[in-house]
């Protein structure tokens, strides 16, 4: 696991000798090896999420990509499947995700194509949006990043469970953020009424995903759904930006803060990396509950400094405030009994 640790010492800009998403899958050896399995992706239509579907279409899997619109999902799924056409065609599945009834349908979308899911990588969010409500009524960020995924998770659950087995566990990969460090969840104001900031929102729902992981895992490992998240790094060309002003407007705003930002940030190759190596590493074999930057587990980030590189805050593990969010998820997206 510690393999990749060295070449992100010294970072030197996108498209620098940082490892990228394809790199991993060299070094997996896993390039049309996992015929027979399922992937599902979301968010998967421009950025880290199309990268991320399709470096793992080249395992050979079946993999599934979610949208906000069907033809969009759909364009998407006919570029990536166009690389190689001996390999299982890519499949679109629409899912706005600001809505708890589109997860449902979703969820059954997928069933009546799968009964089985190996790896569910939670991909599609939002970043630092105005003040605004899902359809359901929660707070953008928290109701999007976390809860929506909350319940696709729920709903698939059954197809995580069939399909794994004891040499090769099911994966949950909730992409997270190092912007979790700026702050924690809010368990008595998820909604942040009357306090509203969002780049506050955005660190709650981004600790919500790490949360998710780490629970997920201590109530699923021992059945074989392993929980990983992921901090993919700085990236500037992706979606996720256009309520910064897009990249360039995003990338001079932390250039303001963070002087070296720019040596730091990252291509989207290789910010797609993590979210591969936690999909595929044999080195995470049936290990979960744990927080991914780089390629490998980080430690916690000293005292003090607040980077959005370079390890975990302190509050990234906490057994309490995971299993209250938890119980909160549950009752807010209407689930009494998430027994297996």
């Amino acid at each position: 696991m510690d393999r990749y640790v060295a070449i992100h010492q010294e970072p030197n800009g996108p498209g620098d000798a940082r490892t990228t998403a394809e790199q991993v899958l060299a070094d997996e050896g896993l390039a049309g090896k996992w015929t027979g399995r399922v992937i599902l992706v979301t968010g998967a239509t421009s950025g880290l999420g199309m990268e991320t579907a399709r470096v793992l279409h080249k395992t050979g899997a079946r993999i599934f990509i979610t949208s906000r619109q069907q033809a969009k999902g759909d364009e998407i799924a006919r570029i990536i499947s166009s690389e190689d056409s001996s390999l299982a065609p890519v499949e679109a599945i629409e899912m706005p995700m600001d809505s708890f009834e589109s997860i449902h349908k979703a969820a059954s979308v997928f069933f009546a194509k799968s009964p089985a899911l190996d790896i569910l990588l939670l991909n599609a969010g939002v970043m630092a949006a105005p003040e605004g409500r899902t359809k359901d009524g929660f707070e953008t960020h928290f109701g999007t990043n976390h809860l929506a995924h909350f319940l696709l998770f729920q709903l698939l659950k059954p197809a995580l469970l069939q399909a794994s087995k004891p040499e090769s566990h099911s994966r949950v990969v909730v992409l997270s953020s190092g912007a979790h460090k700026s702050d924690g969840i809010h368990p008595e104001n998820y909604n942040l009424e009357g306090e509203y900031n969002p780049y506050m929102a955005y660190a709650q729902s981004k600790t919500a995903n790490i949360y998710m992981a780490n629970e997920l895992n201590r109530r699923y490992g021992s059945q074989g759904i392993n929980g990983l998240s992921v901090h993919p790094g700085v990236i500037f060309e992706t979606g996720i930006a256009r309520h910064q002003g897009g990249a360039d407007t995003l990338r001079e705003n932390m250039a303001k803060e963070r002087d070296d930002i720019r040596k730091w940030a990252k291509s989207i190759p290789q910010g797609a990396a993590t979210s591969v190596y936690a999909a595929i590493a044999k080195a995470l074999e049936s290990k979960g509950g744990l927080y991914l930057e780089d390629c490998h587990v980080p430690k916690q980030e000293a005292p003090g400094a607040v980077t959005y590189h370079q390890g975990h805050a302190a509050h990234a593990y906490n057994q309490e405030l995971e299993g209250k969010l938890w119980q909160d998820s549950l009752r807010m997206v209407n689930i009494s009994d998430d027994k297996a």
